[in-house]
């Protein structure tokens, strides 16, 4: 959460920064900001903002559970989807048009993180070949209670996606993109929570690298209207790096996504309206 917390400081820093900044050049040059903005159109994406979602844990052939022969039984991986989220927080965007506002390839930046929470009682382990969960032995370590047990992984994002939009202005287009999100894993730990049997509580954090692969690709896409829309992405890459001893885990998430900059007035129609109202008898 600490980090979570530092990341949206450093956004809202930045925002802060970049509008103050906005604000001198406009208020020095007024109408040579009109001759720019009229000159260069702002051609806007829907990447920028905050995606909510669930994870679901899929093996190879696109099912959620990973039976197999002695070793290749994986039970530990049909996690909990109820509890197992993934929240990104996409902070740039760009978007190159191919005609105009309507169709174009946008790219950007982002932070995702993912939480895998085990359905059963698990302690994730690895070793050279293998990634695998032991069942915990609340009796013998004293455990009454264990109130969460997960694997939380933390990215870097950078999205290429062919977008189209039906309109020019963003917060009242219907939108869809698709296309590919590559990233770079940066941490990762796993978390159990409860409480022993004298009522102490306790949390227990291992940061390791659980053979997790260090890049990903996923397959996505996007749809929605103004500022609220749908998302979803499926690992064209394992999660774990292929080891004699593991199956092929492949995370889908799916959720809620609002692309912050179409909650106000919208960018294209915001300035047109204050400069024609100001210079209407201002002969260019």
């Amino acid at each position: 959460m600490k980090l979570l917390y530092s990341l949206g400081s450093v956004v809202l820093i930045f925002s802060c920064l970049s509008i103050h900044a906005q604000d001198d050049m406009n208020s020095s040059n007024p109408s040579k900001e009109i001759v720019e903005q009229d000159d260069k159109p702002s051609y806007e994406a829907h990447w920028a903002g905050m995606d909510i979602g669930s994870t679901i844990l899929m093996n190879a052939d696109f099912g959620t559970d990973f039976p197999g022969d002695t070793w290749l039984d994986n039970p530990w991986w049909e996690n909990d989807i109820a509890n197992s989220t993934t929240l990104s927080f996409n902070m740039f965007e760009y978007k190159l048009p191919i005609f105009k506002q309507y169709l174009g390839l946008t790219t950007g930046f982002g932070y995702r993180n993912t939480n895998i929470e085990f359905r059963d009682n698990y302690r994730l382990s690895y070793n050279e070949d293998d990634v695998f969960g032991e069942i915990i032995d609340e009796e013998e370590e004293r455990i009454s209670e264990i109130k969460r047990n997960y694997l939380s992984a933390h990215y870097f994002t950078v999205p290429v996606l062919l977008e189209f939009a039906t309109k020019v202005e963003g917060k009242k287009s219907f939108y869809f993109n698709a296309g590919v999100v590559g990233g770079v894993r940066f941490a990762s730990s796993t978390t159990l929570k409860g409480k022993y049997d004298n009522g102490d509580k306790f949390t227990n954090v291992r940061r390791a690298k659980y053979n997790m692969n260090p890049v990903f690709l996923d397959a996505s896409f996007r749809i929605g209207y103004g500022a609220f829309g749908l998302f979803g992405t499926y690992s064209l890459t394992t999660m774990f790096k292929t080891a004699p001893y593991t199956q092929a885990v492949h995370p889908l998430r799916v959720g809620i996504t609002w692309n912050w900059h179409y909650s106000g007035t919208d960018k294209s129609t915001k300035n047109k309206g204050f400069f024609d109202e100001d210079t209407e008898d201002i002969d260019l």
